[in-house]
């Protein structure tokens, strides 16, 4: 029975929405400036092909959350994360895909930096910590809005001021319907990947 529950797309979307509560999608333009723009990795991962590794978008509102700050003029530098997980073959880091896709976007490579491996948030900020220059203390953190109080923590952690722009929203305002209340596949992965990020922040709030 709570299984059926859990597996309706209402129920994932109750958990989206406390997940995302506090964060609203903004214009870049509202957005404060600030010295450099992180992009947290889960926007492409990688698929080995018989042609070699092809990557793919995951969730791209990251990454062109990001390119869209940088445009607006809202920091001169722009910086990917170098996520890579360990059961990722491909032979770059996201980062290092990212990277070249900001350069067709019209980023001057110049201006974008990509950290070292990491393969969590933890990891991305003390990679971000460790490549920026000190006076590098104001960040504007783009990730899913489900994930940015956890993420924005860890970087306040690190002594950095965090404004966050929050993209990939999750809980949306359509109507409801019948398709609501049946179970389906979307809607128990929906619950679970919701519960996961839960897990995530007890996790980090019992190590404080």
């Amino acid at each position: 029975m709570l299984l059926s529950i859990l597996s309706t797309p209402i129920a994932a979307f109750w958990f989206w929405e406390k997940l995302e509560s506090g964060y609203s999608l903004q214009l870049p333009k509202n957005i404060i400036n600030s010295d450099a723009i992180v992009v947290l990795s889960g926007s492409a991962s990688s698929i080995s092909t018989k042609d070699g590794h092809i990557y793919q978008w995951a969730d791209p509102d990251r990454f062109f959350g990001g390119i869209a700050l940088f445009k607006a003029g809202k920091a001169p530098t722009l910086i990917f994360t170098g996520g890579k997980l360990p059961w990722d073959s491909g032979p770059l880091t996201e980062g290092e895909y990212l990277r070249g896709e900001a350069i067709l976007q019209g980023v001057p490579e110049e201006n974008i930096l990509v950290t070292r491996s990491v393969q969590n948030t933890e990891q991305e900020a003390n990679a971000v910590k460790a490549l920026v220059p000190e006076e590098t203390t104001h960040i504007t953190l783009v990730t899913s809005a489900f994930h940015m109080p956890r993420a924005s923590k860890i970087f306040e952690s690190q002594a950095f001021k965090v404004t966050p722009y929050a993209v990939d929203f999750k809980a949306n305002s359509r109507r409801l319907t019948i398709l609501s209340f049946i179970p389906s596949t979307s809607g128990i992965n929906g619950t679970f990947s919701a519960l996961r990020e839960f897990l995530g922040r007890l996790y980090y709030r019992i190590r404080e």
